[in-house]
């Protein structure tokens, strides 16, 4: 029987940080891990669905000690993993995990740094995931290691910090970064050594209830090309719905062919079809409008 493909699973494996940062949303959920022998089943399950995961919707994966277990399930599943992090506490512990042939992707989300308040100097939140490339690049990774520059915008409100992290990486990476050719001409990634790229995006709004309407006609990916899991084992649509606006089912209670096979589920794709935003969250959300034509 045949099983639609997507392109990745979000499998938040838990919803705990240690920043907060200001374009985040507050989290309603209660903090939560996902439980190794949960994970292990959805893994044997997911492969049948996809084979990619991103271990994120919020949260840190490393604030996890036990990364390393959940990538070697991933791993004997056959499955490839992409990681996101604000890698505010990223240290030589980690790097065993940080080799794991399961990885795809490592995101550094590196203007997390500025969207907060720290009692940590800038030299002491960047140097530590230098090391680590550093490190990886002396193990030969196979992996893709992104720096994650979401801040630009017109009024360019971030541009003392970018201009800032752009010579400490331009010294790093022997790399010319221009940070006004790059203001201006907002190119999606620049490539600055083998398998290692900055990406480029605008700060975006979350999705929220409490959000205006944006429109109530659009398309979105979200059931096309993935879906989420929230670490309570909440089925969404989308990697934005981190407090389960739209609950499509608990893994804990359903199978995933169940529940993307259910009929909320399958009326969000035919709307999605017919440009048409069935619920109340997708028509409040801004970051959708990136996808209509």
């Amino acid at each position: 029987m045949y099983i639609k493909k997507f392109k990745k699973v979000h499998i938040e494996l838990t919803n705990i940080c240690n920043l907060k940062c200001t374009f985040c949303p507050p989290k309603l959920m209660p903090n939560k891990i996902m439980d190794l022998d949960t994970f292990d089943r959805l893994n044997f399950e997911l492969k049948n669905f996809t084979n990619e995961l991103a271990y994120h919707i919020v949260g840190d994966p490393l604030v996890l000690t036990n990364l390393e277990e959940y990538l070697n399930i991933s791993l004997k599943q056959g499955l490839k993993v992409n990681i996101t992090t604000t890698a505010n506490n990223i240290n030589v512990k980690h790097y065993k995990a940080l080799l794991n042939p399961a990885i795809k992707q490592i995101n550094f989300s590196l203007n997390s740094y500025n969207a907060n308040s720290h009692k940590k100097s800038f030299e002491e939140y960047l140097n530590p995931i230098l090391d680590f490339v550093k490190f990886a690049q002396e193990n030969k990774h196979e992996y893709f290691i992104n720096f994650r520059i979401w801040n630009l915008n017109n009024e360019k409100t971030a541009f003392d910090f970018n201009s800032k992290t752009f010579d400490k990486l331009n010294s790093f990476f022997d790399s010319k970064l221009n940070i006004n050719e790059i203001y201006e001409t907002k190119p999606k990634n620049i490539r600055v050594d083998r398998k290692i790229f900055i990406n480029f995006d605008e700060y975006f709004s979350w999705p929220s209830l409490k959000n205006e309407v944006v429109s109530l006609k659009g398309f979105c990916y979200g059931l096309s090309s993935h879906f989420g899991i929230l670490a309570n084992g909440t089925v969404v649509p989308c990697c934005l719905d981190l407090d389960a606006n739209i609950n499509l089912g608990n893994i804990h209670e359903f199978s995933i062919k169940e529940i993307l096979e259910s009929p909320k589920a399958k009326q969000m794709i035919q709307g999605f079809k017919n440009n048409i935003l069935i619920e109340e969250l997708c028509q409040k959300c801004e970051y959708r409008k990136r996808f209509d034509f």
